[in-house]
């Protein structure tokens, strides 16, 4: 089946984060880096260029960092390079990533006038308690009010959470799950956590106050997700961390459950190995 859906990255790790999680060096895991606007149109056309010119939804998407918290005139800036792609019907939409406690309804008149069509939220959790351990810096309630917000200003809602974070189980997990769905995304990512050099993990790691899980482990409660969010009409658009020229050499990664081929081993292991272990009761409910 051809492919009818493409993003074009940029990435701005940091940028507009007031905090800096546990498990967290976005530079380490996210790649290169928005350095200068001028060089958004220029990355456009050499992306679009490889890509079919009718036929596909092809959208911009700002991911890394927590977009929203940038200041207003900048996050103007950014998506006006995109502006011209989009009246022209080349560029159908954009996409970006922030923080659930960076939402209110002047940004989003701002963004939806703006072109963007879907905000990704890191919700990580909707465990206050597993929340705090990972000194995320907001609570389940903040990812509440922004699925609201978002949702009611016409614009697409989608999660990002996490396995894997210290105080998480896979009950906590279940638990994000089913609140992911029950707040109105219809699409998410799932990270598994992995200890990265330079993080407050590493140290965590290093003095035995976090164990990571193992790749089974992790692709086990993965599966687990995957068949949730499936039966319920949830699109999983990415299941692992993106593998960085980093993480694959072993520079930054230092322990837990990475592998490059993390979504696909998941997904195998929710239908092709049939495991009736790792169905979830209620998943409908």
């Amino acid at each position: 089946m051809p492919k009818t859906h493409y993003t074009i990255p940029f990435f701005i790790p940091f940028r507009g984060c007031p905090n800096i999680c546990v498990f967290c060096d976005q530079n380490r895991i996210t790649g290169q880096e928005v350095s200068e606007e001028e060089n958004i149109p220029q990355k456009i056309e050499k992306y679009l260029s490889t890509m079919p010119a009718s036929g596909a939804r092809i959208e911009v998407g700002f991911f890394g960092g927590s977009f929203t918290g940038l200041p207003l005139a900048e996050q103007e800036r950014l998506l006006e390079q995109v502006r011209p792609f989009r009246e022209a019907g080349r560029v159908h939409g954009v996409r970006l990533s922030t923080r659930p406690d960076l939402i209110d309804g002047t940004k989003l008149d701002l963004l939806k006038g703006l072109g963007v069509s879907r905000i990704e939220l890191g919700v990580q959790s909707m465990s206050d308690e597993v929340l705090k351990a990972a000194k995320r810096g907001h609570t389940a309630g903040d990812t509440e009010t922004a699925s609201g917000l978002i949702l009611g200003s016409g614009i697409a809602l989608g999660h990002q959470i996490m396995v894997g974070l210290p105080g998480s189980g896979m009950e906590e997990e279940i638990y994000t799950a089913r609140r992911v769905k029950e707040l109105g995304a219809d699409e998410v990512r799932i990270y598994p956590v992995i200890v990265i050099r330079g993080t407050e993990l590493a140290d965590m790691w290093v003095m035995n106050r976090y164990k990571p899980l193992t790749l089974e482990e992790a692709i086990d409660r993965s599966a687990r997700l995957i068949l949730y969010f499936d039966a319920n009409n949830v699109k999983v658009i990415r299941c692992g961390l993106h593998p960085s020229e980093g993480l694959i050499s072993g520079e930054e990664y230092l322990a837990g459950p990475f592998h490059p081929a993390f979504g696909q081993k998941a997904r195998e292991r929710a239908y092709g190995d049939k495991d009736p272990n790792i169905q979830i009761p209620n998943s409908k409910q």
